[in-house]
């Protein structure tokens, strides 16, 4: 009889919670997954295979942010899978008594949690509890994120019958220039903020004003904001709020203020659940708007990496003052949706120390370069 090269499975994207059945083929040097919208390949080399019930044999990748995975659950089919992969049945359960131990020591945790929730409610418990969950535990809920936002942006530009990818800074020789200089200026900004991380950025090819930071680093800057922004500080004062954010580790802290002990439950049985509790918690980011305290901290923040750079501090409250003007439709700006300003706020902005005689974060050919980061090819 031959070995089979090719058999049914199940596949979860690492987007949407709900199952996909797909058709799994053994190609020479990857794993093809074969969908209804497409088909995925796996290297061989960075596939690993994780703990599963049963004769079920789950695989994901190794060493990666995606918590996207596939099983098979076919007991012949899965032999074959598992010989060519070469993946060794002690390291499975090596990985599957280390998954335990971290179920008893989250659940723990999170009866802990139940009994503070009851003592001094919620929101104090989110705060308790935030400084133990390690930043990796962010990364997966902010690639799930990422991803939501990539999906929503690339069917907003195929809409508009677009043929451009969702990260600007890829089509031709402006897009590159402008990516290059935004790149310049974020990592100066970064370095000033001295994250205990390092920030993934991204300007997104739409035309909503905002600009969005994610658990696990990642900061999106849309392009509609950089459109309406008049100076290279303007975009530093936005870029160094952001970075507030990730450095208060307000994303995370929403998602605890929203869940609270059942996210600690999620991250105990991860291996269980697969996607689905990133999703929720992912989702619940994308529809969280800051608390006045955190867009406060944050506006601090910014000010005083403006301040550490020789930059304009105030500059974030010109952007503010005249957004509030102009009253735009809500459609477009998110910005004041997200991050909702009034005259107390941009008061408290401009009463930071000033810096005498500022020298702008780019040179004027390098902002109208950067505005051409997202200008096609």
């Amino acid at each position: 009889m031959d070995t089979p090269t090719d058999g049914p499975g199940t596949w979860f994207d690492g987007v949407n919670g709900a199952p996909q059945q797909v058709t799994v083929a053994l190609e020479d040097a990857a794993l093809a997954i074969t969908s209804a919208q497409g088909t995925t390949r796996w290297d061989y080399a960075a596939v690993e295979r994780l703990p599963a019930p049963g004769h079920r044999l789950r695989l994901g990748l190794a060493r990666s942010a995606s918590t996207a995975r596939l099983e098979v659950r076919d007991p012949t089919f899965g032999e074959v899978v598992k010989t060519r992969l070469d993946v060794r049945t002690v390291e499975v359960e090596a990985s599957e008594r280390r998954r335990r131990h971290r179920v008893v020591e989250w659940s723990i945790a999170g009866v802990v949690a139940v009994v503070l929730v009851g003592a001094v409610g919620l929101p104090s418990v989110a705060e308790l509890m935030l400084p133990l969950i390690p930043r990796s535990a962010e990364t997966p809920i902010g690639e799930t994120a990422h991803a939501m936002i990539r999906a929503g942006v690339e069917q907003e530009l195929k809409k508009k019958s677009l043929n451009a990818p969702f990260d600007c800074g890829e089509q031709g020789e402006r897009e590159l220039a402008g990516k290059a200089v935004f790149l310049k200026m974020f990592r100066k900004l970064e370095g000033a903020a001295e994250l205990p991380i390092t920030v993934r950025p991204f300007i997104a090819r739409t035309d909503t004003i905002n600009a969005v930071a994610l658990p696990g680093g990642i900061v999106h800057v849309f392009n509609g904001i950089i459109g309406e922004l008049q100076s290279p500080d303007e975009l530093g004062g936005v870029i160094a709020h952001e970075l507030g954010h990730v450095a208060h580790r307000d994303g995370m802290r929403g998602v605890l203020h929203a869940t609270g002990v059942s996210f600690l439950f999620g991250i105990a049985l991860g291996d269980v659940i697969g996607s689905g509790g990133m999703t929720v918690a992912a989702q619940q980011i994308l529809n969280n708007r800051h608390t006045r305290i955190e867009e406060a901290a944050a506006d601090t923040f910014s000010t005083q990496v403006m301040h550490k750079l020789g930059a304009d501090p105030h500059a974030f409250a010109n952007m503010f003052e005249r957004f509030m003007r102009a009253q735009r439709p809500s459609r477009n700006m998110r910005l004041l949706y997200d991050h909702p300003a009034n005259a107390d706020r941009v008061a408290a902005i401009r009463a930071t120390p000033a810096v005498a005689n500022p020298t702008p974060l780019l040179t004027d050919q390098e902002w109208q370069a950067l505005k051409q980061a997202c200008s096609g090819s």
